[in-house]
C-alpha cells in the first residue's frame, strides 16, 4: 500500500534515508505516544486512549515553545506507515500528517513525511504562515527526521542533533 493522498491547501514533504532495516525503524515510529523519546521538539507526549497504536490511538503532544496539540491515527498499515489528524494550532487550521516506509532494500529505508493543512485567521492567518509558519515547518520537519535517523541507528538523540533540531 502506499502512502494515501492527505487533504489541504499546503503541505510539507521530508524524507530521510536511514541506514536500518523497515522493521527497525517501524519499531520507532509505531512507538506512537513515546514521540517525546527522540523528537527534541516535543517536550512531552503520552497516550489519550486506550490504544497505544492502529487505529483510533491519540497522544497528546507538548511542543516546546510552540504549544499543544492531539493526533489521532485515522489510517495504520501495520509495518509500513500511518497517517494522524492533528488539532489546531496557531494559524494552522486542520492538519493531517503522514509516515510511511519503503524499503530500499534489508539495511536501509526511506521516511517519507508529509504535513498536510489549511490556515485559519483569514489574511492574518495566511501572513503569518507564509512569514513564520511556512519557513519554521520547512526547517524543523528536515532537521526532526535527521535526529530520528541518529535515533535508529545510533539509539540515542546526539546532542549536537538536539541544538540543530528547531521546534515546529
Amino acid at each position: 500500500m502506499n502512502a494515501p493522498k492527505l487533504h489541504g491547501e499546503f503541505s510539507v514533504t521530508a524524507q530521510v534515508e536511514v541506514t536500518a532495516s523497515q522493521h527497525e525503524v517501524w519499531q520507532v515510529i509505531s512507538d506512537y505516544p513515546n514521540v517525546s523519546k527522540w523528537a527534541p521538539s516535543v517536550e512531552k507526549s503520552y497516550a489519550t486512549t486506550d490504544a497505544h497504536s492502529g487505529l483510533g490511538a491519540g497522544r497528546y503532544c507538548k511542543l516546546d515553545g510552540f504549544g499543544e496539540i492531539e493526533e489521532y491515527i485515522t489510517v495504520w498499515q501495520e509495518g509500513t506507515g500511518f497517517v494522524y489528524d492533528v488539532t489546531p494550532l496557531g494559524p494552522l487550521d486542520r492538519s493531517f500528517s503522514s509516515w510511511w516506509l519503503e524499503a530500499l532494500d534489508e539495511k536501509r529505508t526511506l521516511l517519507t513525511v508529509v504535513l498536510s493543512y489549511d490556515i485559519r485567521y483569514g489574511l492574518f492567518g495566511r501572513l503569518m504562515h507564509k512569514f513564520v509558519m511556512r519557513p519554521k515547518l520547512e526547517g524543523s520537519f528536515p532537521n526532526s527526521l535527521q535526529v530520528l535517523k541518529s535515533y535508529v541507528e545510533k539509539k540515542q538523540v546526539i546532542a549536537s542533533d538536539v541544538a540543530k533540531n528547531q521546534p515546529v
